[in-house]
Parts: C-alpha cells; sequence; structure tokens
C-alpha cells in the first residue's frame, strides 16, 4: 500500500470515528461532567456559560430553601430546545447550590419505536411527550413542571413552582390528556373525538403538540389512546395531510387495514405528491 493510499485509509477511519461520535446519543441518567465533553460541549457549554439569571429572581429562589426539592430532567441530545434549555436550568441550579444529589439528568430516544424512552424506562409513567420536561417535586410528590420551554424564564418558572405560586407550564392540553387517560376515556371505542376535540381547542396552539403525544404513545404500546388522541388532531386540523398520515399509521399498527387505507387515501386528498402515502396504500392493498 502506497503513502496516499494509506493516507486516504487513515482519513476515511477517522471521518467515519467522528461522525459516530456526533451521532452517539445520551441516554439514561447523565452527568453533567459527560454534557461538558466533546462532542456534547459545543452546546451545553456554550449555552450555559452564555445565560445570566436575573440576579434578583435568584436571591429570592434562594430563600425558598432549594434544598428541600428534589428535580427530574428529561431531554434529548438530539433536541434542539434541549441544548438551549437544559444548560440554561443547570445554571440557575449552580447560582443556587442545588445539591447534585437531587438532581437526575436522564436523556431519551427520538428512534419511532422507543420514541421519547430511555433504555432503562425512568420516563414510564412521567407523561413525557416533549422535551426537554423539568419535574420538581417535594416529598416525591410532583409539585410542577417546564414543557420544553419556560412560560417566562427559567429562574421566574421555577419561583413560582418553588413558592408554590399558580403555574401553567406550556401544552397546557397535555394535563387533560392524561386525565382522560386516567379516566380511560381514550379507550373507550364509543367517545366522540369531535367533542374531546372541541374541549381542548383553546388549549392546543398547533397540530404538532397532540402529534408528538400520539406517537410516544404509540411506542409506549398505547395504540387505543393513541389512536383516540390523533383522531382528536385530525379534527383540530382536518385540512393537515401529516395529521391523517399519523392517524393512518396509527390505525395501521393496530392492524384495522381499512381504516387506515381510508385515511391514506384521504391524505392524498389533501397532499396529492405525497409518496408516503402512495408507498403505504401499496403495502396494504397487497
Amino acid at each position: 500500500m502506497n503513502k496516499l493510499s494509506l493516507l486516504i485509509l487513515c482519513l476515511f477511519f477517522y471521518t467515519a470515528a467522528i461522525a459516530q461520535k456526533r451521532e452517539t446519543k445520551l441516554l439514561n441518567e447523565v452527568s453533567i461532567s459527560q454534557l461538558k465533553q466533546e462532542p456534547y460541549a459545543t452546546w451545553y457549554s456554550k449555552n450555559n456559560e452564555d445565560y445570566q439569571p436575573n440576579v434578583q429572581i435568584v436571591e429570592a429562589l434562594k430563600k425558598t430553601d432549594p434544598s428541600k426539592y428534589t428535580m427530574k430532567i428529561f431531554f434529548g441530545s438530539w433536541c434542539g430546545d434541549s441544548k438551549r434549555e437544559l444548560p440554561k436550568m443547570t445554571k440557575v441550579l449552580e447560582k443556587l447550590s442545588f445539591p447534585q444529589k437531587n438532581l437526575a439528568i436522564i436523556g431519551v430516544d427520538d428512534s419511532t419505536e422507543v420514541y421519547k424512552q430511555a433504555p432503562q424506562r425512568q420516563e414510564a409513567g412521567m407523561n413525557i411527550f416533549r422535551v426537554p420536561t423539568f419535574i420538581v417535586y417535594e416529598n416525591s410528590k410532583e409539585i410542577g413542571r417546564i414543557v420544553e420551554f419556560p412560560a417566562e424564564t427559567i429562574e421566574r418558572d421555577l419561583l413560582k413552582i418553588f413558592s408554590e405560586r399558580e403555574y401553567v407550564s406550556n401544552y397546557s392540553g397535555y394535563p387533560q390528556i392524561i386525565q382522560w387517560m386516567k379516566d380511560g376515556l381514550l379507550k373507550d371505542e364509543n367517545m366522540s373525538a369531535r367533542g374531546l376535540a372541541m374541549q381542548l381547542r383553546n388549549r392546543i396552539a398547533g397540530e404538532s403538540e397532540l402529534n408528538a403525544c400520539g406517537y410516544v404513545l404509540l411506542a409506549q404500546g398505547n395504540l387505543k389512546e393513541a389512536i383516540m388522541v390523533l383522531r382528536i388532531n385530525a379534527n383540530l386540523f382536518p385540512e393537515s395531510a401529516n395529521c391523517w398520515d399519523s392517524l393512518a399509521e396509527a390505525y395501521a399498527k393496530d392492524g384495522q387495514k381499512d381504516k387506515a387505507i381510508q385515511a391514506y387515501e384521504y391524505v392524498l386528498e389533501l397532499d396529492p405528491k405525497s409518496e408516503n402515502a402512495k408507498a403505504q396504500l401499496l403495502k396494504l392493498k397487497g
């Protein structure tokens, strides 16, 4: 092997190694020291150092005795919102001298079959539909959560939660979805998707909210609940080909072939260029 060939081969393996390192997701419980290592330090360290919490709010937070709280942070090292908000939160916690033993940072996946799940399933039962999600506990009881991004600022939102003042997180439709799940409404096949949609109409800002929720439920194996959530979304956004495409996928996974075909055909009415709908219809029709 000549020198040029050897150099090319070395460059190939080096590039492959770098690419693999960049693609590695942080999953399960991770430490801040891991976040400070490359390739994650590129976004974590910069956003952590750049963020300057409001000094007055931090002082007010200190008076609430932060050490009596615990926090679980669910994030995705692949997620832009997590890359932006997680470093801010840890910066605020650093200013509060928040005990490390009271903090758990858990990475979840974005793969379709394990969407928003950690391999060790630390998120199970936590209703993690968006990341990052910051959950605050007092005496093991959840007292508030910040979902994806703060309603005001990280420190102001935390102050409301620590002070037990009224706090409404983003995606205010999710608590209603969670309550319906507990009450068994989403598994009731006689339930009116349109009626539930009307109850949620003023709480949902965009189709992605319930679409993400539906895919999380699909990954969990809660097919009936996922289908109902996606039906609600299709009622809220009837002209969205993406909403009907997601619903069709859920029907197919649940073995409801005819309904899946109908939904995919409607996708093509809304978007005649949808290659996915065409491919899925060929597959479903054999």
